[in-house]
Protein backbone atom coordinates (compact mmCIF):
# COMPACT_ATOMS: atom_id res chain seq x y z
CA UNK A 1 0.00 0.00 0.00
CA UNK A 2 2.83 2.42 1.16
CA UNK A 3 4.74 1.90 -2.40
CA UNK A 4 1.29 2.68 -4.34
CA UNK A 5 0.65 5.45 -2.62
CA UNK A 6 4.33 6.97 -2.99
CA UNK A 7 3.92 5.87 -6.73
CA UNK A 8 0.46 8.01 -6.46
CA UNK A 9 2.02 11.07 -5.23
CA UNK A 10 5.08 10.89 -7.49
CA UNK A 11 2.33 10.93 -10.62
CA UNK A 12 0.33 13.39 -9.28
CA UNK A 13 3.78 15.67 -8.21
CA UNK A 14 5.10 15.08 -11.61
CA UNK A 15 2.14 16.36 -13.27
CA UNK A 16 1.77 19.71 -11.46
CA UNK A 17 5.31 20.12 -12.28
CA UNK A 18 5.13 20.22 -15.87
CA UNK A 19 2.23 22.62 -15.96
CA UNK A 20 -0.39 22.46 -18.72
CA UNK A 21 1.72 21.58 -21.89
CA UNK A 22 1.87 17.55 -21.05
CA UNK A 23 -0.56 15.81 -18.57
CA UNK A 24 0.15 12.53 -17.02
CA UNK A 25 -3.36 12.01 -15.45
CA UNK A 26 -3.76 8.96 -17.51
CA UNK A 27 -0.69 7.40 -15.94
CA UNK A 28 -2.58 7.92 -12.56
CA UNK A 29 -4.22 4.44 -13.94
CA UNK A 30 -1.21 2.57 -12.90
CA UNK A 31 -1.29 2.68 -9.21
CA UNK A 32 -5.17 2.30 -9.24
CA UNK A 33 -4.87 -1.16 -11.42
CA UNK A 34 -1.61 -2.24 -9.31
CA UNK A 35 -3.98 -1.87 -6.35
CA UNK A 36 -6.87 -3.30 -8.03
CA UNK A 37 -4.74 -6.44 -8.67
CA UNK A 38 -2.91 -6.83 -5.47
CA UNK A 39 -4.83 -5.59 -2.77
CA UNK A 40 -8.18 -6.41 -3.87
CA UNK A 41 -11.70 -4.01 -4.24
CA UNK A 42 -11.87 -1.45 -1.24
CA UNK A 43 -8.20 -0.58 -2.28
CA UNK A 44 -8.73 -0.22 -5.51
CA UNK A 45 -12.00 2.22 -3.96
CA UNK A 46 -9.77 4.24 -2.85
CA UNK A 47 -6.96 4.52 -5.37
CA UNK A 48 -9.93 5.51 -7.93
CA UNK A 49 -10.91 8.30 -5.18
CA UNK A 50 -7.28 9.56 -4.94
CA UNK A 51 -6.44 9.42 -8.92
CA UNK A 52 -10.08 11.27 -9.46
CA UNK A 53 -9.11 13.82 -7.09
CA UNK A 54 -5.34 14.28 -8.12
CA UNK A 55 -6.50 14.74 -11.59
CA UNK A 56 -9.72 17.39 -10.56
CA UNK A 57 -7.24 18.93 -8.83
CA UNK A 58 -3.65 19.20 -11.47
CA UNK A 59 -6.80 20.53 -13.81
CA UNK A 60 -7.55 23.68 -11.71
CA UNK A 61 -4.22 24.65 -10.95
CA UNK A 62 -3.07 24.38 -14.21
CA UNK A 63 -6.26 25.26 -16.29
CA UNK A 64 -8.89 28.13 -15.95
CA UNK A 65 -11.33 26.48 -13.22
CA UNK A 66 -14.52 25.14 -13.93
CA UNK A 67 -17.07 27.81 -14.01
CA UNK A 68 -19.64 25.96 -11.38
CA UNK A 69 -19.53 23.22 -8.65
CA UNK A 70 -21.69 21.38 -11.22
CA UNK A 71 -18.81 21.54 -13.95
CA UNK A 72 -16.69 20.79 -11.25
CA UNK A 73 -18.62 17.70 -10.13
CA UNK A 74 -19.08 16.56 -13.65
CA UNK A 75 -15.37 16.64 -14.05
CA UNK A 76 -14.61 14.74 -10.69
CA UNK A 77 -16.85 12.40 -11.62
CA UNK A 78 -15.50 11.53 -15.26
CA UNK A 79 -12.45 10.80 -13.85
CA UNK A 80 -13.85 8.37 -11.52
CA UNK A 81 -15.38 6.66 -14.20
CA UNK A 82 -12.72 6.30 -16.14
CA UNK A 83 -10.22 5.45 -13.24
CA UNK A 84 -13.25 3.20 -11.80
CA UNK A 85 -13.49 1.65 -15.21
CA UNK A 86 -9.79 0.36 -15.37
CA UNK A 87 -10.25 -0.74 -11.51
CA UNK A 88 -13.29 -2.95 -12.50
CA UNK A 89 -11.29 -4.10 -15.82
CA UNK A 90 -8.43 -5.51 -13.79
CA UNK A 91 -10.61 -6.82 -10.28
CA UNK A 92 -12.33 -9.12 -13.46
CA UNK A 93 -9.03 -10.19 -14.87
CA UNK A 94 -7.86 -11.22 -11.53
CA UNK A 95 -10.94 -12.91 -10.77
CA UNK A 96 -10.90 -15.05 -13.98
CA UNK A 97 -6.75 -15.29 -13.28
CA UNK A 98 -8.15 -16.72 -9.71
CA UNK A 99 -10.58 -19.03 -10.96
CA UNK A 100 -8.42 -20.59 -13.90
CA UNK A 101 -5.82 -21.05 -11.02
CA UNK A 102 -8.34 -22.62 -9.03
CA UNK A 103 -9.11 -24.83 -12.02
CA UNK A 104 -5.91 -25.54 -12.84
CA UNK A 105 -5.46 -26.82 -9.03
CA UNK A 106 -8.48 -29.19 -8.82
CA UNK A 107 -7.31 -30.56 -12.44
CA UNK A 108 -3.83 -31.39 -10.91
CA UNK A 109 -5.23 -32.53 -7.18
CA UNK A 110 -7.90 -34.67 -9.49
CA UNK A 111 -5.30 -36.07 -11.82
CA UNK A 112 -2.35 -37.21 -8.87
CA UNK A 113 -5.37 -38.92 -7.15
CA UNK A 114 -6.14 -40.91 -10.03
CA UNK A 115 -2.52 -41.90 -10.24
CA UNK A 116 -2.80 -43.10 -6.86
CA UNK A 117 -5.91 -44.83 -7.26
CA UNK A 118 -4.56 -46.59 -10.27
CA UNK A 119 -0.95 -47.53 -8.69
CA UNK A 120 -2.64 -48.62 -5.20
CA UNK A 121 -5.38 -50.50 -7.88
CA UNK A 122 -3.07 -52.12 -9.60
CA UNK A 123 -1.28 -53.02 -5.78
CA UNK A 124 -4.82 -55.23 -5.56
CA UNK A 125 -4.10 -59.00 -6.30
CA UNK A 126 -4.74 -63.07 -4.86
CA UNK A 127 -3.38 -63.66 -1.53
CA UNK A 128 -0.61 -66.91 -1.62
CA UNK A 129 0.63 -69.04 1.02
CA UNK A 130 3.65 -66.98 1.68
CA UNK A 131 1.67 -63.87 1.99
CA UNK A 132 -0.08 -65.50 5.44
CA UNK A 133 2.52 -64.10 7.89
CA UNK A 134 1.61 -60.71 6.60
CA UNK A 135 -1.70 -61.25 6.52
CA UNK A 136 -1.24 -62.32 10.91
CA UNK A 137 0.37 -59.65 11.17
CA UNK A 138 -2.23 -57.26 10.07
CA UNK A 139 -4.67 -59.12 12.19
CA UNK A 140 -2.91 -59.10 14.89
CA UNK A 141 -2.16 -55.26 14.84
CA UNK A 142 -6.18 -54.93 14.02
CA UNK A 143 -7.22 -56.87 17.32
CA UNK A 144 -4.79 -54.45 19.56
CA UNK A 145 -7.07 -51.43 18.56
CA UNK A 146 -10.43 -53.50 19.04
CA UNK A 147 -11.31 -53.67 15.61
CA UNK A 148 -10.91 -58.04 15.85
CA UNK A 149 -11.92 -59.83 18.89
CA UNK A 150 -8.96 -59.62 21.58
CA UNK A 151 -7.76 -63.80 21.24
CA UNK A 152 -6.47 -63.06 17.41
CA UNK A 153 -3.19 -61.61 19.08
CA UNK A 154 -2.94 -64.99 21.45
CA UNK A 155 0.17 -66.64 19.44
CA UNK A 156 -1.30 -69.73 19.88
CA UNK A 157 -4.56 -68.75 18.50
CA UNK A 158 -2.48 -66.80 15.36
CA UNK A 159 -0.66 -70.59 14.58
CA UNK A 160 -4.05 -72.11 14.54
CA UNK A 161 -5.23 -68.77 12.18
CA UNK A 162 -2.26 -69.21 10.02
CA UNK A 163 -2.61 -72.60 9.00
CA UNK A 164 -6.27 -72.20 8.78
CA UNK A 165 -5.57 -69.21 6.34
CA UNK A 166 -3.08 -71.17 4.25
CA UNK A 167 -5.39 -74.00 3.83
CA UNK A 168 -8.33 -71.82 2.51
CA UNK A 169 -5.42 -69.52 -0.02
CA UNK A 170 -4.71 -73.40 -1.15
CA UNK A 171 -8.01 -74.84 -1.35
CA UNK A 172 -10.02 -72.50 -2.05
CA UNK A 173 -12.70 -73.65 0.92
CA UNK A 174 -12.74 -73.33 4.84
CA UNK A 175 -15.11 -74.32 7.51
CA UNK A 176 -16.59 -71.24 9.30
CA UNK A 177 -19.24 -70.60 11.63
CA UNK A 178 -22.49 -69.53 10.13
CA UNK A 179 -24.47 -65.67 11.23
CA UNK A 180 -27.71 -68.18 11.27
CA UNK A 181 -25.83 -70.79 13.63
CA UNK A 182 -23.82 -74.06 13.04
CA UNK A 183 -20.72 -74.92 10.83
CA UNK A 184 -20.43 -75.15 6.94
CA UNK A 185 -17.27 -75.81 4.37
CA UNK A 186 -17.71 -72.58 2.26
CA UNK A 187 -16.12 -71.21 -0.07
CA UNK A 188 -12.89 -68.68 0.67
CA UNK A 189 -10.47 -66.27 -0.86
CA UNK A 190 -8.01 -63.36 0.08
CA UNK A 191 -7.53 -60.43 -1.51
CA UNK A 192 -4.46 -57.70 -0.23
CA UNK A 193 -3.21 -55.04 -1.38
CA UNK A 194 1.04 -54.87 -2.32
CA UNK A 195 2.53 -52.28 -1.88
CA UNK A 196 6.33 -51.64 -2.94
CA UNK A 197 7.08 -55.72 -2.09
CA UNK A 198 5.03 -56.12 1.17
CA UNK A 199 1.35 -56.70 2.10
CA UNK A 200 -0.65 -53.50 3.34
CA UNK A 201 -4.18 -54.79 3.21
CA UNK A 202 -6.29 -57.92 2.77
CA UNK A 203 -9.99 -58.83 2.94
CA UNK A 204 -11.10 -61.94 3.59
CA UNK A 205 -14.23 -62.98 1.20
CA UNK A 206 -16.10 -65.68 2.32
CA UNK A 207 -19.62 -67.42 1.11
CA UNK A 208 -22.50 -68.12 3.30
CA UNK A 209 -22.54 -71.85 2.86
CA UNK A 210 -21.81 -75.05 0.25
CA UNK A 211 -22.83 -73.56 -2.78
CA UNK A 212 -20.62 -71.79 -5.24
CA UNK A 213 -23.38 -68.86 -6.49
CA UNK A 214 -25.17 -67.95 -3.20
CA UNK A 215 -24.02 -64.57 -2.23
CA UNK A 216 -20.63 -63.23 -0.98
CA UNK A 217 -19.79 -61.73 2.24
CA UNK A 218 -16.67 -59.29 3.47
CA UNK A 219 -15.93 -61.51 6.30
CA UNK A 220 -12.60 -59.14 7.45
CA UNK A 221 -10.58 -56.53 6.01
CA UNK A 222 -7.85 -54.80 7.52
CA UNK A 223 -5.38 -51.78 6.14
CA UNK A 224 -2.18 -51.33 7.43
CA UNK A 225 -2.21 -48.09 10.05
CA UNK A 226 0.58 -46.14 8.08
CA UNK A 227 -1.52 -46.34 5.46
CA UNK A 228 -4.81 -45.35 6.44
CA UNK A 229 -6.61 -41.78 5.00
CA UNK A 230 -4.38 -42.77 1.45
CA UNK A 231 -7.84 -44.75 0.37
CA UNK A 232 -6.42 -47.93 0.29
CA UNK A 233 -10.22 -49.26 2.38
CA UNK A 234 -12.28 -47.71 -0.03
CA UNK A 235 -10.21 -49.04 -3.00
CA UNK A 236 -10.23 -52.76 -1.44
CA UNK A 237 -14.83 -52.08 -0.95
CA UNK A 238 -14.98 -50.99 -4.34
CA UNK A 239 -12.39 -53.76 -5.74
CA UNK A 240 -14.78 -56.42 -3.39
CA UNK A 241 -18.67 -54.44 -5.28
CA UNK A 242 -16.75 -54.61 -8.44
CA UNK A 243 -15.59 -57.95 -8.60
CA UNK A 244 -18.40 -59.76 -7.32
CA UNK A 245 -20.88 -57.32 -8.48
CA UNK A 246 -22.94 -60.30 -10.07
CA UNK A 247 -23.74 -61.63 -6.62
CA UNK A 248 -26.02 -60.68 -3.82
CA UNK A 249 -22.77 -58.66 -1.66
CA UNK A 250 -23.20 -59.24 2.51
CA UNK A 251 -20.72 -57.33 5.03
CA UNK A 252 -19.49 -57.87 8.52
CA UNK A 253 -18.48 -54.68 10.13
CA UNK A 254 -19.04 -52.58 13.75
CA UNK A 255 -21.78 -50.34 13.99
CA UNK A 256 -20.67 -47.12 13.73
CA UNK A 257 -17.16 -48.03 12.25
CA UNK A 258 -15.99 -46.25 9.44
CA UNK A 259 -15.93 -49.74 7.40
CA UNK A 260 -19.76 -49.17 7.90
CA UNK A 261 -19.87 -46.22 6.57
CA UNK A 262 -17.67 -46.98 3.09
CA UNK A 263 -20.23 -49.74 3.11
CA UNK A 264 -23.57 -47.51 3.17
CA UNK A 265 -22.30 -45.16 0.56
CA UNK A 266 -22.06 -48.16 -1.35
CA UNK A 267 -25.66 -48.96 -1.41
CA UNK A 268 -25.20 -51.21 1.47
CA UNK A 269 -28.31 -51.77 3.81
CA UNK A 270 -28.69 -53.28 7.76
CA UNK A 271 -29.54 -56.57 7.18
CA UNK A 272 -29.06 -58.56 10.72
CA UNK A 273 -27.30 -57.96 13.95
CA UNK A 274 -25.07 -60.70 15.45
CA UNK A 275 -24.99 -62.07 18.85
CA UNK A 276 -21.10 -61.19 18.82
CA UNK A 277 -21.99 -57.41 17.88
CA UNK A 278 -21.04 -57.31 14.80
CA UNK A 279 -23.85 -56.08 12.13
CA UNK A 280 -24.48 -57.39 8.96
CA UNK A 281 -25.38 -55.38 5.54
CA UNK A 282 -26.45 -56.60 2.71
CA UNK A 283 -26.68 -54.60 -1.16
CA UNK A 284 -28.79 -56.72 -3.48
CA UNK A 285 -26.98 -57.77 -6.83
Amino acid sequence: MAALLLLESFIFLLDIDTGATISYAPFLSVPTALAAWWLGRWPALLFVLLSSIARVTDFNAMRPPHGSTLMLLYDLLQSAAFYGCVALLVLALRRQRDHLLHHARQIHATARQERHRRWLDSAIRRAVPTDVPAIIKLTSAAGEVGSFDKIVTDSVHQAALGATFQAGILNGTALRDLWTGGQSTVPIEFWVADVKGEVRSYMMILGVDQKQILPRELHAMVVDPRYRGQGLGNLMVDFFCTHYKQRTLIAACQPGSAMRHMLQKRGFLHLAQSDKGYELLRRPA
